[in-house]
Order: C-alpha cells, then structure tokens, then sequence
C-alpha cells in the first residue's frame, strides 16, 4: 500500500499543473479577442465618418494628416489654424478630430464713400438732364456654361459599363454601373484612401477616397482590393477589381459626396450611355 504513494502524489501533483496551465492560456483569450474586434470597429467607423457630413468651414481629420497638411490643403496658414483650434502648431491630430479651417468670423472690407458728381449746370434753365446710358448686360450664358463645363469634369466614371441603377434624390446614396466580372476599377480623381476594408455590410468590400475638403468618392461591391488605407491615388488609376451582384453579373456601386450628403454622380462626370 504505501509503496504506492509517491505515484499517487506525482498523478495529483501533475493534475493541479494542467489545470493551472489551462486557466492561464484561457484568462488570456478573452482579452486577445477583444482587441480584434476594437480594431475591427475602428476601421467599420473610419468608413462611416468619411460619409458623415461636416459643417462648412470645418474638416475631419484622416490618418495620416498632420496640422501642417491639413492648413496647406486649404490655403491657410498653421499657425492661424493652430490659433483658431486653441492649439500649437506642433500638435499632433488624431483621426477623426474635427478642426476649424476657416477664421471664426469673417472680417468684411470696410466700405469708402465714393463721392457722387454733381449734375453739370444746363446751358439753358429749365432744361432737364441726359439720361445715363443703360448698362451692358452681363454675359450670364456664358459663365453659367463654363460653371458646367467644370463640374462635368470634375470627375471620371470608374468603370466604363453603363448605368444599370440611376441617382435618386432621398432614396438613394449613389448609381449602379455595369461591367464585367474582375474588370479594373479606377479613382475618379486623385486623393487620398481614407478606407479599404469589408466592415461595412452593404457595400461588400469597399473603397472610400477623400478628395479635397469637400467631395469624397466611395467604391462598393469590389472583389478584390489593390489599395491600402492611406495610399494617395491619381485620377484614372486602377484601385480594385470589379464583383459580382446577386445575378452573377459584373456590378460596381458608385458614390459621390459632397460636403457628407450624397449627390448625383451624372453631375460631375462627362455624360455616358445608359
């Protein structure tokens, strides 16, 4: 009988080490699980502020923007956007912050009186005075045809398939373009991917690209993405590759925002079949 004791110490003894070792590798996976899925919800919500309109005269902060950056892209100076932000030109900006890129109130030019003629004295009295000669009429179609000309070519079509879906005011965000399976997928115009990822469900895998401080342009149902977060991209250069609908067929949903509210794309690019 007691021969057998020091086994049975060793099995008990080796029992209480598995069941440590399992309580420690499973105290750990929570923890590693919840780390992914707060990197997953901060790259779902970096899609959703890139669609999320900003009050004029303000902008939302990117990755990769800096305070220098930002105040260049707007034609202002750091240390005036630093000032206006209660802030030092060497701060550093988070993704997501919103600045205010325009002076918090704007200074009008004070008006000079401009000193009126007096009416030259008639020869004769009693005469009354010429008529001032009417003014020339300002050339109203032509600017307003140039105005168009410009925001018809403010952007390209990414895909040259035709429309399959139209831009409806309030009831959609966008158009459906046709094509083939796999067929490139083009930047509309240069800027910078502020998203490249399959977080956001409706649009598959999709790519939003950040223009200026006022249009953003997002590619939705992409079957394979060849961009990364980050990445600054040229007008016509070829950033993903076209999915399929429910059908089977080669289909690219196009959007384009203006200052956060969706705008017909037609607008802005030259005009095509379909």
């Amino acid at each position: 009988m007691y021969p057998c004791a020091p086994s049975r110490w060793r099995l008990l003894l080796l029992c209480a080490t598995l069941t440590t070792l399992t309580g420690c590798v499973s105290a750990h996976r929570p923890a590693a699980s919840n780390e992914a899925t707060a990197a997953q919800a901060s790259s779902a919500s970096t899609a959703a502020d890139a669609l999320v309109p900003v009050e004029a005269g303000f902008y939302r902060v990117n990755a990769g923007d800096t305070l220098v950056s930002i105040a260049k892209s707007f034609g202002r100076a750091p240390t005036a956007v630093a000032r206006w932000n209660k802030m030092s030109a060497t701060d550093a900006v988070s993704a997501g912050q919103i600045l205010r890129v325009a002076p918090p109130e704007s200074v009008a030019p004070k008006s000079v009186a401009v000193p009126t003629a007096k009416p030259a004295a008639s020869a004769k009295l009693g005469a009354a005075p010429a008529p001032a000669p009417a003014p020339a009429p300002a050339p109203a179609s032509a600017s307003a045809s140039a105005s168009a000309s410009a925001e018809a070519s403010r952007f390209k079509w990414p895909v040259p398939g035709p429309v399959t879906a139209k831009f409806v005011t309030g009831r959609s965000n966008g158009v459906e373009l046709g094509g083939r399976v796999g067929e490139p997928v083009k930047a509309a115009a240069g800027g910078r991917v502020v998203y490249a990822g399959a977080r956001v469900k409706p649009y598959g895998r999709l790519i939003v690209i950040k223009h200026d401080g006022h249009f953003v342009t997002a590619y939705g149902n992409i079957r394979k993405l060849l961009v990364e977060e980050g990445t600054v991209v040229t007008q016509g250069q070829t950033i993903a590759e076209m999915g399929a609908d429910a059908s089977g067929n080669g289909s690219l949903k196009f959007e384009v925002r203006k200052d956060g509210k969706p705008v017909d794309p037609s607008i802005y690019s030259p005009k095509r079949p379909g």
